[in-house]
């Protein structure tokens, strides 16, 4: 192909003709990454919005973060590496190109990041709004930090020395803040791990309450006589926490006395009342019923259920119906319950 003569008049070093195929090419790259974009979120999005995987978001995210200003700027810059220029201007070029790579890259990686958060948030609605943001912002950190220098360390600098002295001074604050990261990374295994969420009822040696919320640096627990316990974080994991509100059920253990003049065949019925009483209640299973003892108070039978719910209230609720039951058939067999010895 052949080309006007004024094609080829010299402008900065390079013919017009190069300048034009340089420009040209540059707003083609941008035109296409543009056209795939706008592809990408018209269609995608369609499609993502009926699934709940995160990958498929995760694209349209992504093609929404990109920047055409970014994207062009360099696009041109590597455009400009085939014309004839000095050493500087390529150099310049160059590191302008990786400059705005990396604000890209960080701009698509917070990005990213807030989805993932956004994502997690939605599928453990128990999550504290504070510890969200607090990861949120220390993902982010990391991108940046991280992307950072990688560009440093490819426009030239040497990061050697540097991060030496930043992994010594790291090593001295965190031995100064050691308790306060010791909290943090606590804090964040308690919101990964699951161990208990805000809601749950927890058992911590002798002392049991609700969790109220789960902070960064400690957890706040109301007990069942109202007031509030803050636990630190480190601490509470390294205690044996029992989350009571995760057990299949609970079980019950009480003792009946019967009167010690009962004769056998009627001390005998006993057992068999106490299991028609519980078959009949819904909300219970009979463990065990046995005659366990015999004294001068009377006869002791030991009953054992369990109720498949984690309320204790509502277990106080169910053995009381069980008893009370258990005491009119007691009365309708003629069947006396001991009485207290006085001495």
């Amino acid at each position: 192909m052949k080309f006007p003569d004024w094609m080829y008049h010299n402008l900065f070093g390079n013919s017009l003709r190069d300048w034009t195929s340089a420009i040209g090419s540059a707003l083609a790259a941008t035109l296409a990454v543009s056209l795939v974009r706008s592809l990408i979120v018209r269609r995608l999005a369609v499609l993502a919005a009926r699934t709940e995987t995160l990958y498929d978001d995760a694209l349209v995210e992504l093609a929404r973060s990109i920047r055409t200003a970014y994207v062009a700027i360099i696009a041109l810059c590597l455009a400009g590496a085939w014309l004839d220029f000095s050493f500087r201007v390529h150099v310049l070029l160059r590191d302008t190109a990786i400059v705005f790579a990396v604000l890209q890259g960080a701009r698509s990686g917070t990005r990213l990041v807030s989805l993932w958060l956004g994502h997690y948030a939605k599928r453990h609605g128990d999550l504290d709004r504070t510890t969200i943001t607090a990861l949120g912002i220390a993902a982010k950190l990391f991108v940046w930090i991280a992307l950072i220098l990688i560009g440093l360390e490819n426009l030239g600098f040497k990061l050697q020395g540097f991060l030496t002295g930043l992994g010594i001074g790291s090593i001295a604050l965190a031995l100064a803040l050691q308790n306060i990261f010791a909290d943090l990374f606590a804090a964040l295994s308690i919101v990964l791990d699951k161990p208990f969420i805000v809601g749950d009822t927890i058992a911590v040696d002798d002392f049991e309450g609700a969790v109220e919320h789960i902070g960064l640096k400690s957890t706040r627990v109301t007990s069942i006589n109202g007031e509030q316990v803050v636990f630190a974080n480190s601490d509470l994991l390294k205690s044996r926490v029992r989350n009571l509100s995760r057990r299949q059920g609970r079980r019950l253990v009480f003792t009946v006395s019967i009167d010690p003049a009962t004769k056998s065949d009627r001390l005998a019925r006993v057992p068999e009342i106490m299991a028609a009483v519980v078959g009949a209640e819904q909300s219970a299973a009979l463990r065990r019923c046995h005659l366990v003892g015999a004294g001068q108070r009377g006869f002791d039978i030991e009953t054992a259920i369990l109720i498949p719910h984690p309320e204790y209230n509502q277990a106080l609720d169910v053995r009381q119906s069980i008893l009370l039951e258990f005491y009119a058939r007691l009365e309708r067999e003629g069947i006396e319950l001991a009485r207290p010895v006085i001495r």
